[in-house]
């Protein structure tokens, strides 16, 4: 009889295939996809993935007037203001669910400069390059 165990990571290597505390509650009010893609994410570091979890916040924060009006596929200009209608109470609690989930800090003086989608990601891919050393 053959006993199969599995290896558990050190406390020092979070395991990338299970979700934080933090971000597991962050991401509760999502989809499983979302929640998977976080989980690939994490797993294999795909900034694609990492762009899935991101518009499905910010998404998350559009005002119900705006809803009907968003495009399936946001594009990377597409503003979070004019286009999407969040406004900056709002950006900033996307922001924090977004800090929440990805474990990073966004500045406030960086915040003033994210006014379209694609610079939040843009940003977000800088910092978790810059996290994970690589």
């Amino acid at each position: 009889m053959h006993e199969h165990r599995m290896e558990s990571p050190t406390a020092s290597e979070p395991s990338p295939t299970r979700l934080s505390d933090q971000a597991a509650e962050a991401l509760a009010p999502f989809s499983s996809e979302v929640r998977e893609a976080f989980l690939r994410y994490l797993s294999q570091r795909d900034m694609a993935a990492a762009d899935e979890v991101v518009i499905a916040i910010l998404k998350d924060h559009v005002p119900s007037r705006k809803v009907s009006q968003i495009p399936a596929n946001l594009t990377d200009e597409s503003t979070l203001m004019g286009d999407l209608g969040i406004d900056s109470v709002s950006i900033s609690d996307a922001v924090f669910v977004i800090e929440e989930v990805f474990d990073v800090s966004i500045a406030n003086k960086d915040l003033a400069n994210l006014r379209t989608v694609g610079d939040l990601r843009h940003y977000l891919r800088a910092k978790l390059v810059a996290a994970s050393g690589s």
